[in-house]
């Protein structure tokens, strides 16, 4: 099967790969910020986002086709991993693979072999990609196929060929490494839980729904997931609402929730919610928090604060920011300003919540973060935060930074 590139070159070959991320493009410095700037967005669970992501991540990973990289270790491995996730990345219409997240999928593929990371089945030495990114890898051969035959890519063809002595190489990996890493790796790709039956109808919906046939995903994901696995009762649950099939989405949200799928427990709260039942709500935002998906924190943070329970908004929000999510870094970040005083530590600190939120598009972080750096005598850094504010229009926040003389 042909892994052609678009200019007739062969995509498993590092001269098409380094065609496309051009050495003389790169600028380590620029990409080191890219870098820390994808981690920070990562967390936001949207398309846009998750594009800009796989942009900024893949122009770190390109710097290792070049020798010695800017990335090393378990960062190399896991933004290998967070590029491929970022890449499939559900699209609006359900099967868009744009250009942009296909050429930052095949770079990421090629640091994949070239360091040996690919599962067994392909050669390769660690298997932690093979239950998370297994039913991910039909998708991922649509990076590497013929541009009129994209389903015809060939990754045991790409992955066969013998590592390049001019890419920057990866330390030999570590069991303890291993299990930290598997530890982070998201949910969304998971394997059907269910044995190999389960795992190829997942598989073959994926397929199909990626083809723009949901009627036919549909029905593969709902075969799956009676056969028990919980990623396709997520997928079933997607599909359906997707088609106009509320009831049907309803049950495999449901079923998935309880079987402890994250992101279909926090909607199960969201839908709970909408009903008026306050109570059930927060308890499924809770277990959504507690497996994984931080908006869970930031929906028990907002309900702590229409009940008045300031004690159990701290709670909530200094949680949810530890965990990366952007409105309790922004709410945490307040909540250390309130309290610090001219504790200089403890303003310094409640900072790199409030520029990490403000980065992201939170306009209060903004202008929190713009009146911390003048607290803290410095008021170069905090001009940046005062420019995003007026930018972003917003009148509150624009009023209050003229209050505080930094307009």
């Amino acid at each position: 099967m042909g892994i052609s590139g678009q200019s007739g070159g062969d995509w498993s070959d590092i001269a098409s790969i380094r065609a496309e991320w051009p050495q003389s493009c790169l600028d380590r410095d620029v990409d080191r910020r890219g870098f820390r700037q994808a981690v920070a967005l990562y967390e936001r669970d949207d398309y846009a986002s998750m594009m800009r992501c796989a942009q900024l991540f893949a122009a770190a990973l390109a710097h290792s086709l070049y020798g010695q990289g800017i990335l090393q270790g378990d960062d190399l491995v896991n933004t290998i991993y967070q590029t491929l996730f970022c890449s499939l990345f559900r699209p609006p219409d359900g099967k868009t693979f744009a250009d942009s997240a296909r050429r930052a999928a095949r770079l990421a593929l090629t640091i994949m072999r070239e360091n040996g990371l690919q599962p067994p089945r392909y050669g390769g030495s660690l298997d932690f990609f093979e239950p998370t990114l297994a039913n991910g890898f039909i998708l991922l051969s649509v990076a590497i196929a013929p541009v009129d035959q994209p389903l015809r890519g060939d990754l045991e063809g790409f992955f066969a060929v013998p590592p390049s002595p001019a890419v920057g190489s990866l330390p030999n990996p570590e069991t303890d490494r291993l299990s930290r890493t598997v530890n982070r790796v998201h949910d969304a790709l998971q394997e059907a839980e269910a044995g190999d039956t389960a795992s190829s109808l997942l598989t073959a919906g994926l397929a199909l729904t990626l083809q723009g046939d949901l009627e036919g995903a549909l029905a593969k994901q709902s075969e799956a997931a009676r056969l028990g696995s919980v990623q396709a009762m997520a997928e079933a649950a997607q599909l359906a609402r997707d088609l106009g099939r509320a009831e049907e989405s309803r049950f495999w949200e449901q079923s998935a929730a309880e079987a402890g799928h994250p992101v279909c427990m926090y909607n199960v709260g969201v839908d709970v919610l909408n009903s008026g039942d306050t109570k059930t709500a927060a308890q499924w935002f809770r277990r959504a928090a507690e497996a994984g998906q931080a908006e869970g924190f930031a929906s028990l943070t907002q309900l702590a604060d229409n009940a008045g329970d300031e004690a159990g908004e701290r709670y909530w929000a200094r949680l949810g920011a530890e965990a990366g999510q952007t409105f309790c870094m922004s709410q945490h970040g307040l909540h250390l300003v309130l309290d610090a005083g001219q504790d200089i530590p403890a303003l310094r600190r409640a900072r790199e919540f409030l520029e990490q939120a403000a980065d992201r598009g939170d306009v209060q972080a903004m202008a929190m973060a713009a009146n911390v750096n003048r607290m803290l005598n410095d008021p170069a850094r905090g001009q940046r935060f005062v420019s995003l504010v007026v930018q972003s229009g917003n009148t509150k926040w624009i009023d209050l930074l003229r209050r505080y003389g930094l307009l």
